[in-house]
């Protein structure tokens, strides 16, 4: 089955309340598709697959602190007290040096996009400094909970289709629907788009 990677459909997705996924939308334009390097100056492009991995990691992250009475009412509102309770969740997961160093780049970036450079400190040196206690002593610990990745909704073919005849071949408001764009709707339904041909003509954006 076809299925397109596409952080806007994920953020739509997301349980969250609408408002805080309209911030973290905004947050995540132009920032998430590319990363900054401070020492050459150059933007490197993100895959969309990590794009994606990216925003589920962190949406995870608030949806967590939600249940745990830490509902923020944006994005920005993330402060030290919530990265510490996440770190210590974090500290009793079964996580390799691999996985270590993921959360710790997706959480990274999102700090880098709130502007929150003394966070990006604080999470620097905690999991930096606990990696080697995450594999030497965590893996041990009967008690300690499996870590598994975030899912990843995906926009299907399927899913695309649906929306689109649902909205009597609309691709704006298919797109709106979903949360994303008219473009994506269309690269997800590609093969279908070749095969009906004028229904789509001149309607990407």
């Amino acid at each position: 089955m076809y299925a397109l990677y596409d952080y806007r459909y994920e953020i739509a997705s997301s349980s969250l309340p609408l408002e805080f996924r309209r911030e973290f939308r905004g947050l995540a334009r132009g920032r998430v598709t590319s990363t900054y390097d401070r020492r050459t100056g150059a933007k490197e492009p993100v895959p969309a697959e990590t794009q994606c991995r990216r925003v589920a990691e962190v949406l995870a992250g608030f949806e967590v602190l939600r249940a745990s009475g830490y509902a923020l009412q944006t994005p920005r509102n993330f402060s030290s007290k919530h990265l510490r309770f996440l770190i210590s969740l974090w500290s009793v997961q079964q996580l390799t040096s691999q996985e270590v160093a993921e959360k710790l780049e997706h959480w990274r970036q999102f700090l880098l996009w709130i502007r929150k450079r003394v966070l990006v400190a604080l999470l620097n040196t905690t999991l930096i400094t606990g990696a080697s206690s995450v594999q030497n002593e965590y893996l041990r610990c009967s008690h300690a909970a499996t870590y598994s990745r975030p899912d990843i909704p995906v926009l299907t073919r399927d899913k695309a289709m649906e929306a689109i005849m649902e909205h009597r071949g609309n691709l704006r408001k298919a797109a709106r629907a979903l949360g994303t764009t008219t473009h994506s709707v269309c690269e997800a339904s590609e093969k279908v788009v070749h095969k009906t041909g004028s229904l789509f003509r001149g309607s990407r954006s």
